[in-house]
């Protein structure tokens, strides 16, 4: 059932879309337009407005398709958003929420990861802490775009309370997601013959993105063949934990991991205030060091205030993950980088 649309070009836009939902861009408005399939475990709120659709309640998987308007002159690494007001053609916005049912979103994953004339690959989104789903679908959109990814977009939404007074509660929320998101993986994995699956996680989402995989390693290890990378952006984890238990379990799955780290990020700052530890995505000396795992060092590049969000809006990080997940190069292939040897290992920064 489609709940709410802003205008009829968008009712015309997702007949179109549902027949065939991918990364290409319409013209409604003059504004391209971008279809996305998601999975989030957030209640329904009761509201018809696709802002408003879903909020930070537990509740079980659901699924659909949602479409995000990107703005005309929309600039790469950046996500044009309204500060008071918005205004269509210069801001990113969400117009529509299609719930599906499970069989009909799995199989339109399938039909989608496998038809012809398209790149037989999917990218995973998964949020990370003080984000709406609303939040989470903007930037879905936005990377989707500036990374110019013709595969399948899909977000994944955990419920995060949407607020920075609630780190704590998002805290136990990202647990509690963590089954269902190993469900919604292995799910798509056995649907996705022998396409290629990129997950990518930022912050808080790395904790379930990391515990899920794990997971998913150990009881379908059948599936592990069907994921091409996992990238996480500036990971909200406890720097021992990730380095003792977490890394060994997903560096030695056969798939490659890219580690984000910046001394720049004042968000994991206080993180490690709060928390009492140093994070994974943090950098004091050098970044952390893990074999199989391959660190990059995103100090100096371009990003918000807090420095957290170089993911999406630093064009350096954005186009050294284009040559991840569109051209599968290790650090060593992709050009901006450059090897810096410790007696810890090897890590890479970027290039001057």
């Amino acid at each position: 059932m489609i709940h709410t649309f802003r205008t009829v070009f968008a009712v015309l836009l997702l007949a179109l879309e549902l027949a065939g939902c991918t990364a290409s861009y319409q013209a409604v408005q003059q504004r391209p337009i971008l279809s996305l399939l998601y999975a989030t475990d957030r209640a329904r709120s009761g509201s018809s407005e696709p802002g408003e659709f879903y909020n930070s309640d537990h509740a079980p998987l659901q699924y659909g398709t949602c479409t995000v308007s990107v703005p005309q002159k929309h600039q790469i690494a950046e996500l044009e958003t309204p500060v008071l007001r918005m205004h269509p053609e210069r801001h990113f916005e969400l117009l529509s929420i299609d719930t599906l049912d499970q069989q009909v979103f799995f199989d339109k994953v399938g039909l989608f990861m496998q038809r012809t004339g398209s790149r037989k690959t999917a990218l995973v989104f998964v949020h990370g802490f003080n984000i709406s789903f609303e939040a989470a679908a903007l930037r879905m959109a936005q990377m989707t775009s500036d990374l110019d990814f013709r595969g399948t977009p899909l977000v994944y939404s955990w419920p995060s309370d949407a607020s920075l007074g609630s780190y704590r509660k998002d805290e136990r929320s990202v647990v509690e997601t963590e089954g269902n998101l190993y469900r919604f993986l292995s799910g798509i994995a056995e649907r996705s013959g022998k396409a290629g699956i990129y997950l990518l996680a930022h912050s808080m989402g790395t904790r379930a993105l990391t515990s899920a995989f794990i997971m998913l390693a150990k009881e379908r290890p059948e599936l592990l063949s069907r994921f091409a990378a996992i990238v996480l952006a500036a990971p909200d984890i406890n720097a021992e934990r990730f380095r003792r238990e977490l890394a060994p379990s997903l560096a030695g799955n056969g798939v490659p991991v890219t580690l984000y780290a910046s001394r720049s990020d004042n968000a994991l700052m206080i993180s490690e205030n709060v928390n009492g530890n140093p994070r994974a995505g943090e950098v004091t000396d050098i970044p952390l060091i893990v074999p199989g795992i391959e660190t990059i060092d995103a100090t100096d590049v371009d990003s918000d205030l807090l420095g957290h969000a170089y993911y999406n809006r630093s064009r350096t990080v954005l186009s050294d993950m284009f040559y991840i997940i569109s051209r599968g190069l290790p650090a060593s292939e992709r050009f901006s980088l450059q090897p810096v040897d410790t007696p810890e290992g090897r890590y890479w920064r970027f290039r001057k």
